[in-house]
Formats: C-alpha cells, structure tokens, sequence
C-alpha cells in the first residue's frame, strides 16, 4: 500500500505522519480481494482558514483500490479526530460496499439453484 501525503496550509510533523499511516493501514484488512501493490491512499490534512475554535482541522483521505475509489472527509478539533472521523467513515463505505457484493452474489446463487431445482 502506497500512502501520498499532503499538507499545504500546515506542518507535518512524523507523529501526525505516523498516526495517519497507522488509520489507513487498518483498512486494508477490508479490501481483501485487491493486491496490496494496487492500493494508494492519498491524505491531505489541511487546517481551516483563521477559525479558532470549532472543527478547525480537515482530514480528507482517498483510497485507491484497483478500480475503485473511495473517498471520505473528516473535520474536528484535532488532526487527529479529524484522521479518525475519516478512517471511521472510510470504513463504513468499505463495508457497505462489500456487504452489497455479497448480497448481489448470494442473490444470483439463490436463483441459479432455484433454475437447477426446477429442471430435476
């Protein structure tokens, strides 16, 4: 898994690198049909104009799968929560999309066998 990093409106120190890396490894544990050479990620961690307070921070994280792409943003008060807010919202897409692969897969196997029942 190849991970591109960009931050142009802060500075990125290696414990926020480190951290980023570390969320959107656990992801690939759910991209399992996909070899790990096809997988980059691209995280741009930004910082919101001059607000002070709020969700100041922007963490915006795109997976790059073989064909597919999923993209999730995540705002807080940390780069941090910003990171896991992403992570978390990544991860429910993962799962949502494979939940429905294996739903259209059982689906098509129902009927086949219901086709087979019907010739004997």
């Amino acid at each position: 898994m190849h991970i591109d990093f960009k931050a142009p409106t802060l500075e990125l120190s290696n414990d926020v690198r480190n951290y980023a890396e570390e969320k959107v490894r656990t992801l690939r544990k759910l991209l399992q049909k996909v070899e790990d050479e096809n997988i980059r990620a691209d995280v741009e961690l930004a910082k919101k104009g001059n607000q002070q307070s709020g969700d100041i921070f922007r963490a915006d994280i795109t997976v790059y799968a073989g064909p597919d792409r999923i993209h999730a943003v995540g705002h807080g008060e940390s780069l941090h929560a910003a990171i896991d807010e992403a992570k978390d919202d990544l991860a429910r897409r993962l799962r949502r999309d494979k939940t429905r692969r294996l739903d259209t897969l059982r689906e098509g196997s129902a009927k086949i066998k219901k086709m087979l029942r019907f010739w004997e």
